[in-house]
């Protein structure tokens, strides 16, 4: 999708962690999703560095969320079980875009 490369948010990923210290007490799999959706910040993150490119792809805020919302698994291995590198996550996020865009064509 030539978007460009994104710095890790490791701020990011350690409130996440937090928050889930916080708020997980059972390590259920849907508080993974929620505290990685907290204020938005990750998908808030991405969308300053990606706006401009995605935009003139035809993404707004709206569907940029419902396509990054298919990649939550991908990145609750990111941010929480460290099984994914920032660079892999950047790209699955970045091939769920591109193909989002062409389903919705």
């Amino acid at each position: 999708m030539g978007l460009p490369y994104i710095e890790e948010p490791k701020h990011i990923k350690n409130k996440i962690r937090q928050l889930k210290q916080i708020m997980c007490v059972n390590n259920d799999i849907d508080c993974d999703k929620v505290v990685i959706w907290s204020n938005n910040e990750l998908p808030k993150y991405i969308w300053d560095y990606w706006s401009t490119e995605l935009r003139r792809r035809g993404y707004s805020w709206q569907k940029f969320l419902k396509a990054l919302k298919l990649t939550i698994g991908d990145i609750v291995l990111w941010a929480l079980k460290d099984t994914l590198t920032w660079e892999e996550v950047t790209k699955r996020i970045s091939s769920v875009l591109k193909a989002y865009s062409k389903g919705e064509e």
